[in-house]
């Protein structure tokens, strides 16, 4: 038998038989079984059964009580209980054969009084009454229960099912099968539990009468509280709440909650529009809310009253909303209950961006650059109102009043003009254009050809263009360097030169006014010309000072490299524009010239005589040996005059003679009235003002030797190699004192041939052996 479950037993009396173990010696084994099991049939051959009526199963919580009506039937009517015993979770022992478990309660006719804790009571009788009552109950009693009754007559275990919750039961609400709209309804709030002496109650979160009662019966055990009321459609989908109240403790201890489901036909709905309100040319979907139970399913729409057929659907769908779609809406619903009322009426409202705008200009006459400028911005209609403008322009404006533009001094370029008139949105008018009168404009010099590089020689042609000009007729005129020149929109050269390089500008009126460019520069190529040297200071410079040479030239592009060359063509590897010679050197003397290169040529100088003279210092080393060239002049003199008288004068411009095999000199007549400068590139002039009492000058000729050649120092001076240090060239100059009259014999106080001053020559040959006296020569004259 399993845990818990009912052992019955025959408790019958058993009737008087023979004793067993003579029933078993007369009979034996077969005959004892039938011996034995005859009397059990033929008790029960006319009696009745054990009977129990109570609850299947109790409910409570823990700290709660339980009532339980039980009602029993012995097998022999007349019998009484002589044993009662109520076990908690009972199991049976099969090695005893018996039952055990917590007794909660024990009652014995031996006993008299309950033997039990005081929270069990027994309520019944020995007869037929098995009630009993156990309060305060706990948690731990949750199970079952096994009541154990014995008589005379037998003995049974009657199981009770018990439920001990550790939390208060929660009610149970009961609906009728279905509530409609204003019909009467009773809703039944159920508890199952019931225990006299243990306060409850139960309350309805709806108002209305509730009458509450309580079944302690064998069949039920409840509390329940039954609410009469009338339902509207408006009760629909509300919670309907029964709570479990203690009102000792004051509160609620278990609730249950329902979701009321009225049946109604349609109420009148509103319309519902998404996206209200709607654009124009956008999409609209419109809705019919209609409260209805069952759901509606079938609905009928209205536009400004008027039915609007074919719309049967709950949403009403314009995939392009109009202008005509504008206006009142409304809608019907029907359910298998009926159909509802026509609903509210809804608006819906197309709004659009302002119609028919335009652009209009106030001026009365045309408009010239730098004018004032009025614009209106209008339109036919909008919705909602217009709340703004604005304008597409350039320039400086301001705007007097919404809708009003006023343009401060236009100007020439002023591009199209539009306004827009704006509510939620913007809509732009046509463009206007000005037509702003002006003078010509971007007016340029433009060479057509060549396209490139002018070089001289070439035909050129030049243009006059312009931007733009209103009105468009036009003249055009041209000027070079500020100068008139002609008329005409091209201005042409047959054969350019470089006198015709300078500024050109062309300019070109209306009858606005007039517009001048810019000056074009025109550029002639050509390769140098017009080359010469130039000496600066001057070309007489004193030695130790300083002498720039400067080869200036006319080129375009610019020359990139000079060359300069000297009197023997001999090329001084110096490349730059000048050639500096500082100090300048008595070697220095001589011509100069230069070359100059550019990209289009190369062009060649012609030579300049650059003089250098003695400086004082050197003129005062040389004062003594002057001395002793006039000692030597007056033999000279007097040898002369024993010489051959072939010759009768010296030609005045006689040409120096030289030889490399030796060093000779002779002194030479000369006639002069001022200073003279040797036209010979060879010819060094010492100028000696302070000397100017005693001698004007003295011209002293020295030839390069063989070693004697010039070149370019580091600094870029011309520098003179000089012989060897043995060389005797000392005595280079004399200063000749003024000789009274009858010093020297060939010396004449009054000669109508020789007028003015004279000077002596001392010429320097050079190093070699001295020529052969010339037999030629009859005599020497020196004067002062």
């Amino acid at each position: 038998m399993l845990p818990g479950s009912p052992k019955k037993e025959d408790t019958r009396k058993q009737p008087r038989l023979l004793p067993r173990h003579s029933t078993m010696q007369l009979l034996g084994p077969s005959l004892l079984l039938l011996v034995w099991w005859v009397p059990e049939y033929l008790a029960f051959s006319d009696s009745t059964k054990w009977r129990f009526e109570h609850p299947h199963t109790l409910y409570s919580w823990d700290g709660a009580c339980v009532w339980i009506p039980c009602q029993y039937t012995t097998p022999l009517r007349r019998d009484q209980l002589d044993n009662l015993i109520l076990y908690s979770n009972y199991e049976y022992d099969d090695t005893t054969k018996n039952f055990k478990g917590p007794i909660l309660y024990e009652k014995t006719k031996s006993l008299g009084d309950d033997h039990t804790p005081e929270r069990v009571q027994f309520l019944g009788d020995q007869k037929s009454n098995c009630t009993i009552s156990i309060n305060p109950v706990f948690e731990k009693d949750n199970g079952w229960l096994g009541l154990r009754l014995t008589t005379k007559a037998g003995k049974w275990m009657e199981k009770i099912d018990l439920n001990v919750s550790k939390t208060p039961l929660s009610p149970h609400i009961q609906l009728p099968p279905e509530i409609q709209e204003s019909q009467e309804v009773t809703l039944t709030c159920l508890l199952n539990f019931s225990c006299p002496g243990y306060q409850i109650q139960l309350q309805w979160s709806l108002e209305g009468p509730a009458v509450t009662s309580t079944s302690l019966t064998t069949k039920t055990v409840s509390t329940q509280s039954k609410l009469t009321f009338q339902p509207q459609w408006t009760h629909h989908g509300k919670n309907l709440t029964c709570q479990l109240w203690d009102p000792k403790a004051k509160r609620i201890l278990s609730e249950e909650t329902v979701l009321l489901d009225v049946k109604h036909a349609p109420e009148p709905s509103r319309v519902e529009i998404v996206s209200s309100p709607a654009k124009e040319g956008n999409q609209v979907e419109m809705t019919c809310m209609s409260q209805a139970n069952p759901p509606p399913t079938n609905y009928t729409w209205y536009h400004n009253e008027l039915e609007v057929p074919g719309r049967t659907n709950k949403t009403f769908h314009i995939p392009e909303v109009l202008l005509s779609h504008a206006g009142q809406y409304s809608c019907l619903a029907e359910n298998r209950l009926g159909a509802g009322p026509i609903g509210q009426e809804t608006e819906l409202d197309v709004q659009y961006a302002p119609k028919e705008v335009t652009t209009v200009i106030q001026n009365p006459t045309r408009i010239r650059e730098g004018d004032t400028v009025t614009l209106f911005c209008n339109y036919s209609s909008s919705n909602p109102r217009v709340t703004r403008y604005e304008w597409n322009l350039q320039g400086s404006w301001k705007e007097q009043s919404p809708g009003v533009l006023i343009i401060q001094k236009v100007a020439w370029d002023a591009r199209q003009i539009t306004c827009a008139a704006c509510n939620q949105w913007c809509s732009w008018a046509p463009s206007v254009n000005l037509d702003v009168q002006h003078a010509p404009k971007d007016v340029r010099v433009q060479q057509i050809s060549p396209p490139s590089e002018i070089h001289s020689g070439h035909r050129v042609l030049l243009g006059c263009n312009f931007s733009s000009s209103r009105p468009r007729d036009v003249r055009f005129f041209w000027k070079r360097n500020g100068i008139f020149l002609k008329e005409g929109k091209e201005l042409s050269f047959d054969s350019i030169s470089p006198e015709d390089a300078g500024n050109y500008n062309c300019f070109i009126n209306n009858s606005i006014g007039q517009t001048m460019s810019e000056a074009r520069r025109l550029q002639v190529l050509y390769a140098p010309r017009m080359l010469r040297v130039a000496i600066s200071p001057k070309d007489q410079v004193m030695e130790g000072k300083k002498a720039v040479l400067t080869c200036e030239s006319d080129a375009n592009p610019p020359i990139f490299q000079y060359t300069w060359f000297d009197w023997n063509n001999q090329n001084l590897h110096h490349y730059d524009q000048m050639l500096r010679l500082d100090p300048v050197k008595i070697q220095h003397s001589g011509a100069y010239w230069c070359e100059a290169t550019n990209q289009l040529g190369r062009v060649q100088s012609p030579p300049s005589t650059l003089t250098v003279y003695y400086s004082p210092e050197t003129i005062g080393r040389r004062v003594a040996v002057g001395v002793g060239f006039c000692l030597a002049t007056v033999l000279l003199v007097f040898w002369g005059v024993k010489l051959q008288r072939s010759w009768k004068r010296i030609r005045s411009q006689q040409g120096l003679q030289e030889s490399s095999s030796g060093q000779s000199f002779f002194v030479r007549k000369q006639k002069v009235r001022r200073a003279p400068l040797s036209e010979d590139p060879h010819s060094l002039g010492c100028y000696n003002p302070v000397m100017e009492d005693a001698i004007s000058y003295a011209t002293l000729r020295f030839p390069f030797g063989e070693t004697d050649t010039p070149r370019l120092g580091d600094a870029g001076t011309l520098e003179t190699e000089r012989p060897s240090p043995n060389r005797d060239d000392t005595v280079t100059y004399s200063v000749l004192q003024k000789c009274r009259e009858g010093d020297y014999e060939n010396v004449l106080p009054d000669s109508p041939e020789d007028e003015g001053i004279h000077y002596s020559e001392l010429v320097h040959l050079g190093l070699g052996k001295r020529p052969v006296a010339q037999e030629a020569v009859e005599y020497v004259t020196l004067k002062h």
